[in-house]
């Protein structure tokens, strides 16, 4: 990780700075290039130290010293060609200089011209006011035509990133913002991880920066202390790998900071109870030792096959990531082995392509068998999604759909499942099996009606893990349901709900209100409402006898907003009945008739416990308002036998 000081210099220092910049980024650029693409390169350069001229960023130093390092970082950390090299040099011309897009159209031909206005903002008071809403969104379609103007706005990020010590700290916290929301996922769905990780440790240096500060100390003297631990547990590898004529490095990369941290808070542990702080990789040449002639995956478990001979495996610990790539293309054998001192050592298997693979991500030619599981296969798949966004909801954010959107693409990794059939879906992480129904065709999602995982019959709001075998059973008559938003992840089935919907007049207008579980609010109940200071927006609303708002309304009366939730035939809410009376046979089949077919309402749970001629029920249903609730528990009291019906809160 580079936090590049600038610092204060003098008219003549800064000169240097731009010529010794300029010098070295021209001597890597030349590297494998023809002498006429060099010299395209070097006419780019004179165009933006002209264009640029005068300007200086927040810091002092001339702007041209920016684009230099976006080009170098794009050339040399990112691998990318000559075009993408020349728009980096260019990609603030239009937008900070005089100079027009068809002025470099015309200097320097049309690819060069299109990358450029992939990159180039809208106008700052916009910028301001749509909170890079607009930007993401024309960064992000470009992607549909060509995914180099992402690379490059990556570079340009991660140079910012390297020099934010020299803005103002609101500004800080947007940048940072900015980069953990969007830019640091992207980084990794593209498959680029030293640019994701440097992404990510900078952000949280800068927003954190005392927490940042305490990790790292703890992590040099982890470093210091374990030296000798990881040296004896290094060395009968290499000696292994070396009796058996393979080919390898070994290396020893240790955890970043913000990786350190995040496992912390969501393992909820302390710093020594993490399993892993060192990843061992071992690269090898493909070709090498007895297995010459093998495939890289055979050869990745011969070396494991070696490791188990030599150290005891973890249980569970074996992740194949060759067979089966992670959702950015990423291959390796995952396992973690016991070491001398009795922690757990994180061992990965991976050829020199893989390697190169997981540095370089999209832009590194990849196996034909990665197929589904490669970035490109997410690349075709985000192409769609996008392509669904401009069609549905003319790629506005009305209601922050557009965003929910490329959230859903870029947080969540990538799950395999299976049609009876063995045909392969990706979904991401956390997808219901309706998300799986809207995936196979639209009409299949709007009338699923429940679903088979694994063979085994449960709700189209189940789960979907990593292999299972999906099935999905219709209904001609069934219909998109408003809280299926609730069950859904991916935009297309998010998108073909809200239309589903809106064709029956039911409002998708996302609500502000969340409904307390403790005294399972409804409307036409006398409520009070409890705006979540977070900015959001949000209010939690409850009865106005609960004990729970009574409590919040002493210690946070200044919260206390005014509800009042309009009953529709559309929208049903969870409540709750407690039924109790004399035993007698068919008793509980009569209650539930009167609800099911009297009422038309829909039973979530029933349990019912008999004891001494005596019956006691629990039913929770979905109902449309308080008024109806209280009519069905009028109904319910006149059943033989009843002795006592009452409302109660629904429970999990």
């Amino acid at each position: 990780m580079e936090i590049i000081k600038l610092g204060k210099k003098t008219e003549a220092q800064y000169n240097q700075m731009v010529t010794e910049q300029r010098d070295a980024f021209l001597k890597n650029a030349a590297v494998g290039r023809l002498p006429e693409d060099l010299e395209r390169i070097k006419t780019a350069y004179e165009y933006a130290y002209k264009a640029h001229d005068k300007q200086t960023r927040q810091a002092g130093e001339p702007y041209i010293l920016h684009p230099i390092a976006v080009a170098r970082i794009v050339n040399e950390e990112i691998g990318l060609g000559t075009n993408p090299i020349i728009a980096s040099l260019l990609h603030d011309v239009v937008e900070d200089t005089p100079h027009t897009l068809e002025e470099i159209k015309d200097l320097f031909g049309d690819d060069i011209a299109f990358l450029v206005q992939g990159l180039t903002k809208e106008k700052k008071e916009q910028y301001e006011l749509s909170m890079q809403v607009d930007n993401i969104r024309k960064m992000l379609m470009t992607i549909q035509y060509d995914i180099r103007a992402l690379l490059i706005k990556l570079a340009d990020r991660l140079h910012n990133m390297r020099t934010l010590g020299s803005m103002p700290l609101h500004k800080q916290m947007k940048i940072t913002g900015e980069t953990d929301f969007f830019f640091a996922p992207l980084a990794n769905r593209l498959g680029l991880y030293k640019v994701k990780t440097e992404l990510e440790n900078l952000s949280f240096k800068f927003r954190s920066p005392e927490e940042f500060n305490k990790i790292q100390r703890i992590l040099d003297k982890y470093a210091e202390d374990t030296r000798g631990v990881r040296a004896r547990f290094v060395a009968p590898i290499e000696e292994m790998l070396k009796n058996n004529g393979i080919d390898s490095v070994i290396t020893q990369d240790i955890r970043s900071v913000y990786s350190i941290w995040r496992h912390m808070k969501q393992k909820q542990v302390p710093f020594n109870r993490l399993e892993s702080i060192y990843v061992f990789n071992i690269v090898f040449k493909s070709g090498s030792g007895s297995l010459s002639n093998a495939s890289e995956k055979n050869q990745c478990l011969q070396i494991y096959s070696l490791l188990t001979d030599l150290y005891t495996e973890k249980v569970g610990s074996f992740h194949n990531y060759v067979d089966n790539p992670k959702a950015n293309g990423y291959e390796a054998l995952h396992c973690m082995f016991m070491t001398e001192h009795g922690s757990w050592a994180d061992v990965h298997i991976k050829s020199e392509r893989m390697e190169e693979a997981a540095i370089h991500g999209c832009i590194v030619k990849r196996h034909k068998h990665v197929g589904i599981g490669g970035v490109d296969a997410w690349v075709e798949e985000f192409r769609g999604t996008l392509k669904d966004m401009v069609y549905h909801d003319g790629f506005n954010n009305k209601d922050g759909f557009f965003l929910e959107g490329v959230k859903a693409n870029l947080y969540n990794d990538d799950i395999r499942v299976f049609t009876p059939k063995g045909q392969q879906i990706l979904l991401p992480s956390n997808s219901s099996a309706l998300d799986f129904a809207y995936v196979i065709h639209s009409e299949i999602g709007d009338h699923a009606q429940f679903a088979r995982v694994n063979g085994m019959l449960c709700s189209i709001k189940t789960v979907l893990k990593r292999g299972d075998r999906v099935e999905i059973g219709t209904d001609p008559n069934m219909m998109p349901q408003k809280d299926w938003l609730e069950a859904v992840i991916t935009y297309k089935a998010k998108s073909c709900i809200r239309n589903a919907l809106r064709r029956q007049n039911i409002s998708t207008k996302p609500t502000r209100y969340r409904l307390a579980k403790c005294c399972s609010p409804l409307p036409g109940d006398e409520l009070l409402g409890f705006e979540v200071q977070d900015g959001s927006g949000r209010i939690f609303v409850h009865t106005r006898n609960c004990d729970r708002a009574i409590m919040l309304s002493t210690e946070h009366g200044e919260t206390i907003v005014n509800v009042d939730i309009e009953p529709d035939d559309t929208t049903y809410y969870p409540a709750g009945i407690h039924i109790f009376g004399v035993d007698r046979r068919g008793v509980t089949f009569e209650i539930s008739q009167i609800i099911s077919e009297e009422w038309g309402l829909n039973i979530n749970n029933m349990s019912v416990t008999t004891k001494d001629s005596l019956f006691e029920c629990k039913i929770q249903l979905q109902v449309r308002s308080a008024r109806e609730l209280s009519n069905i528990i009028a109904r319910l009291e006149a059943v033989l036998g009843v002795e006592e019906v009452r409302r109660v809160p629904v429970t999990s």
